[in-house]
């Protein structure tokens, strides 16, 4: 299968093998979440339901309200704004005292309180504008508004750590925002009605200037007018107009003369104004009673009695003074009249008139121009009315459709919800931590493991041994002294591998010469050299003529393993000159069929080049030519680079692996080495060495063929 596919039974085997750690996460994850959940806040949040209606409100002429439907959607997105606005909220804070309120006002944070718990400065709490500020400020982080879909219903959402203020908040802010839209209705028709009063103050000029330059026109022509249409009656309609004009400007004149005497009380002024006999009379009697008052003493019985006729006198004199002026203004008002008869009758009379062309054409001219200004005034006057009226008549664009009510349960935290993402979240981290611990961190716990990490063929997995399992010098002893041993059982199915992987090797090119079998592992103290003398007595025992070669230059340990301490080794062997020391000296014969070339001292001097001199690859092709089996002892990979000249001599690697202790960082790094520097038919065989696992387990898998006792 190619490295990018997803093999789903190497990843359902990984969490197979990583189930505990998986189920450990989980139930942290949870436990820790559920922790957290009894600490929490519960919040609370309450809706008004409100429906907004973009329809034009006008009650006095409900007939023309035609919904502009292209708009709607933009109006109603709009209103969604408009409710969190700082008026409406300032006004909700205002209605619900938030600011001496222990969840929405100015308080200490957990930081301050930490600072003041340890002694240090307490900060001061902010006061005035800032504090306000800081309350709606929290004020609107608590509120949402929400159109639902695209419905004309706006959700007005309020959240408190109190069932009964997120309601309240919620209605509050819903009246508030309906009372701030119908103020705004209401002051932009009382701002349109003051725009038109001023308009209608200069339409007005506009008609008495219109009808005063038609008069004038008709004044200033009239003796024309009348020669040339033969109309005299038009001159005598002129004269009675103006001396009825000269009358009324008469009694106007007379008029003011006398509301100015009256706001001075100058009866004298006003009785000239008026020219009435009465008045006259009555303000010579007052004189006469002010006079005796005058002589009277002061607080005698004669001066209560002059002082009570006087205001009864000057009671008279008001009374008799607005008598008069009412008659005055009554004769100015008939005169306007008969003036507005007589103008009107001129100016019939005009048009009536066989008037010539170029008089006719400025009479039309004025004529439209008076039309125009009378009908802008009478339009003003109109729409004045109308605002007046509708300005204290309009209604909110919204009504509430469902007001808050206290919710019973809280909206944060959803516990189900948040149980289920935290489940959700440990187990992904779970599955994340079982990838990395199988390929990155931890070390090997299993065969397959094993195998998909360093995608290999795995041949067996040791089982540990005990210090007492020791018969001699090695474990690898138990080979000969304990052949139904988990352990050597074991080393058969490592045997088993390395014939079937030498075989794969060499279907291409058959040969008769004998195999290599390096056994190798990425650092020291994993047991390959147990592993290289267990295989190769495992081999002996076959009946096949073997050779094992310590070729660990650096550190020999095979000698210890036969329980011999040599005089000289492989080292010697490979640093000497060709007469020098013979290869007789370094190989040992072993009591289960084997030979040995063992090492006698660790090295003192860099061994890459004995590896891959000549002697030693002389050496090895002779011992093919002589033996069925060579197993070569390899230094590890890691720290040594020796072990990668041997891989090029190799038919098949047996690279061991401590369980759970060797790092897949630098198993991996060793293996890719191996793989550079093998020959491409050769292939890599692992071993899972000293793996924690107990006999009575094995023993109850296969006591049906085997008895142990």
């Amino acid at each position: 299968m190619e490295e990018s596919e997803i093999d789903l039974r190497a990843i359902l085997g990984l969490l197979k093998r990583q189930l505990r750690l998986i189920f450990a996460v989980v139930v942290l994850g949870l436990a820790a979440t559920g922790l957290a959940l009894y600490f929490m806040i519960p919040i609370y949040t309450a809706e008004t339901l409100v429906m907004v209606d973009p329809a034009p409100k006008d009650l006095l002429a409900p007939e023309a309200q035609t919904p502009n439907l292209s708009n709607d959607s933009a109006r109603v997105d709009g209103e969604v704004e408009l409710v969190r606005v700082e008026t409406n909220l300032l006004r909700t804070v205002q209605a619900l005292d938030l600011v001496n309120d222990p969840e929405f006002g100015v308080h200490l944070g957990l930081r301050d309180r930490l600072l003041a718990f340890v002694g240090l400065p307490q900060p001061e709490l902010p006061t005035g504008e800032e504090a306000l500020q800081t309350v709606m400020s929290n004020l609107r982080d608590a509120v949402t508004v929400q159109r639902r879909g695209l419905t004309y219903l706006l959700a007005i959402r309020a959240r408190s750590g109190d069932p009964e203020m997120s309601s309240r908040i919620a209605n509050t802010l819903t009246q508030a925002y309906i009372q701030q839209q119908l103020e705004s209705k209401v002051n932009a028709t009382l701002s349109a009605r003051d725009i038109i009063s001023e308009r209608i103050e200069e339409a007005g000029a506009a008609v008495a200037r219109s009808e005063d330059a038609f008069d004038q026109f008709v004044a200033n022509n009239l003796q024309t007018i009348a020669e040339q249409t033969g109309r005299t009656d038009l001159l005598s309609v002129r004269r009675q107009l103006d001396a009825l004009n000269s009358s009324r400007a008469t009694l106007v004149a007379s008029a003011q003369l006398a509301e100015r005497g009256l706001s001075r009380q100058d009866w004298s002024a006003v009785a000239r104004a008026l020219q009435s006999e009465a008045i006259t009379s009555l303000e010579a009697q007052r004189q006469e009673l002010e006079q005796r008052l005058a002589g009277a003493a002061q607080g005698s019985q004669a001066a209560i009695d002059l002082r009570a006729e006087l205001s009864q006198l000057e009671a008279e004199l008001e009374s008799q003074v607005d008598s008069d002026l009412t008659q005055f203004r009554s004769q100015i008002a008939d005169a306007q009249t008969r003036v507005s008869e007589l103008q009107q009758r001129l100016r019939t009379g005009v048009l009536e008139a066989d008037l010539p062309a170029g008089i006719l054409t400025s009479i039309y001219e004025l004529q439209q121009s008076a039309e125009i200004a009378r009908s802008q005034y009478q339009t003003f006057l109109e729409r004045l009315n109308g605002l007046e009226a509708q300005a204290y008549l309009q209604q909110p664009d919204v009504r509430i459709v469902s007001e808050a009510v206290p919710p019973l349960d809280p909206s944060f935290p959803n516990h189900r919800l948040v149980l289920m993402l935290a489940g959700l979240g440990s187990l992904g981290l779970a599955i994340g931590l079982a990838f990395l611990v199988e390929n990155y961190i931890g070390g090997f716990t299993s065969e397959d493991q094993l195998e998909a990490v360093l995608r290999m063929r795995v041949a067996a997995a040791v089982p540990r041994q005990k210090e007492n399992d020791l018969v001699e010098n090695s474990l690898a002893d138990l080979i000969v002294a304990s052949p139904l041993s988990v352990f050597s059982e074991a080393v058969r199915r490592i045997r088993m591998g390395t014939e079937l992987a030498s075989r794969r090797a060499r279907a291409g090119s058959p040969s008769d010469k004998g195999i290599v079998v390096l056994v190798t592992s990425a650092v020291p103290g994993e047991g390959k050299s147990t592993m290289a003398l267990s295989i190769a007595r495992s081999y002996g025992l076959l009946g096949k003529n073997t050779l094992l070669i310590d070729a660990d230059l650096r550190k020999p340990s095979i000698h210890r393993h036969l329980g011999i301490e040599p005089d000289s080794g492989l080292l010697d062997y490979l640093a000497s000159n060709e007469d020098g020391l013979k290869l007789q000296k370094i190989v040992t014969p072993d009591s289960e069929g084997l030979q040995a070339i063992v090492g006698a001292r660790p090295s003192e001097m860099a061994t890459d080049q004995l590896a891959s001199g000549d002697k030693l690859s002389r050496l090895i092709r002779l011992a093919r030519d002589v033996f069925e089996v060579v197993v070569v002892d390899s230094p590890p990979i890691a720290p040594v680079v020796d072990g990668l000249y041997l891989a090029g001599f190799a038919d098949v690697v047996v690279f061991v692996v401590q369980w759970a202790n060797t790092s897949q960082r630098e198993a991996k790094s060793a293996v890719d080495a191996i793989v550079e520097a093998k020959r491409p038919e050769t292939e890599i065989v692992g071993v899972l060495n000293q793996q924690d696992i107990s006999r009575s387990t094995y023993r109850s898998k296969y006591s049906a063929y085997y008895g142990y006792g």
